[in-house]
């Protein structure tokens, strides 16, 4: 979890780094830090962790269809940059601005899309505050089928493939905890004490304010290839980023976010770049209708030492709430 070298990593050695990899227009940044975690309570727990993370953002282009991507990492070696870079030229789009969807469509996110979804289902209904106060859907449907069967989410702090961390911040330690199972939620984030208010198992993801959040989250693959879920989606569009996504009714998780790198999906390619899209949707209605899970994963940090979340390519039927950004109409 500690990586000497990119704890010695200087900001002058980092740019070398990139420059030795960008082109053209490309862009790419890399942030990280070192952060150790002393836990002593009235228990009798002592605990200590020092950890290193790491994480790559690069862009192909600022324009409509521009390519982007993401990977995070514990150590240096774990960010292969051209791997990264690639990722994103092949999701960069250019030409004339196609004509978006106009009612229901197939879309296919791109792991990074799908792991900004993945952040807004954790914070706003599976965090022992949401659930504690009621805005929480589970409230209701713990332990009920409302997402599609194919739908596994499971929290593992012991997983080396994410961001792996120990202990929570009460010093528990961490295991692999089921969330989601065949579409149905089995558990929020608890902590000791909310684990006894409420009457359930405690699950060992305290972190800080008086809440539980899961840290290392993974969506489970599929078996799909990537250009099985173009043909899978085709017709529909391809959104390659996710950006200001906010949920606005929490009961429901309607959400609204702004879809950038989009791209039409035609005889099972990706096609010309559609304009930036706003998307507003309920995630109980969005992943209720999965279509197909990649076979390959992006761990990707959105902020944090404790941990990352790991996801796959998801491909959605019956997308609703697509309309052009007018910020860049």
């Amino acid at each position: 979890m500690f990586d000497a070298e990119l704890a010695e990593l200087d900001p002058g050695d980092a740019t070398t780094r990139l420059q030795r990899h960008v082109r053209g227009r490309e862009a790419a940044t890399l942030t990280w830090g070192v952060s150790e975690l002393r836990v002593a309570n009235s228990r009798g727990v002592r605990r200590a962790a020092e950890v290193t993370d790491a994480t790559l953002l690069v862009r192909s282009d600022r324009t409509p269809g521009g390519g982007r991507a993401a990977a995070s990492s514990r150590t240096l070696a774990g960010l292969d940059p051209d791997v990264v870079l690639e990722r994103a030229r092949r999701r960069h789009g250019s030409g004339e601005a196609a004509v978006p969807p106009s009612d229901k469509t197939a879309v296919l996110l791109a792991p990074e899309a799908t792991v900004r979804l993945l952040d807004l289902l954790n914070r706003t209904s599976f965090s022992a505050a949401a659930y504690q106060d009621g805005t929480s859907f589970l409230r209701e449907h713990l332990g009920v089928q409302v997402f599609d069967r194919r739908l596994d989410l499971r929290d593992d702090g012991t997983d080396p493939a994410g961001l792996p961390f120990p202990f929570d911040f009460e010093g528990t330690p961490k295991r692999p905890v089921e969330l989601i199972v065949k579409g149905t939620p089995k558990t929020p984030a608890l902590d000791q004490r909310q684990a006894a208010l409420l009457g359930l198992p405690p699950t060992g993801h305290s972190v800080l304010g008086n809440d539980a959040l899961a840290q290392n989250l993974f969506l489970l693959p599929g078996e799909d290839s990537h250009d099985e879920m173009l043909r899978r989606s085709d017709g529909g569009v391809f959104i390659g980023w996710l950006e200001r996504v906010e949920c606005f009714d929490a009961p429901r998780v309607r959400f609204r976010a702004t879809a950038r790198g989009v791209r039409r999906i035609t005889d099972g390619s990706l096609g010309p770049p559609l304009p930036d899209l706003i998307w507003e949707d309920s995630l109980l209605h969005a992943l209720s209708n999965i279509a197909g899970l990649g076979s390959e994963t992006v761990t990707w940090s959105l902020g944090g030492f404790a941990g990352a979340l790991s996801a796959p390519a998801l491909s959605l039927d019956d997308v609703v709430g697509l309309r052009v950004d007018p910020a860049t109409a």
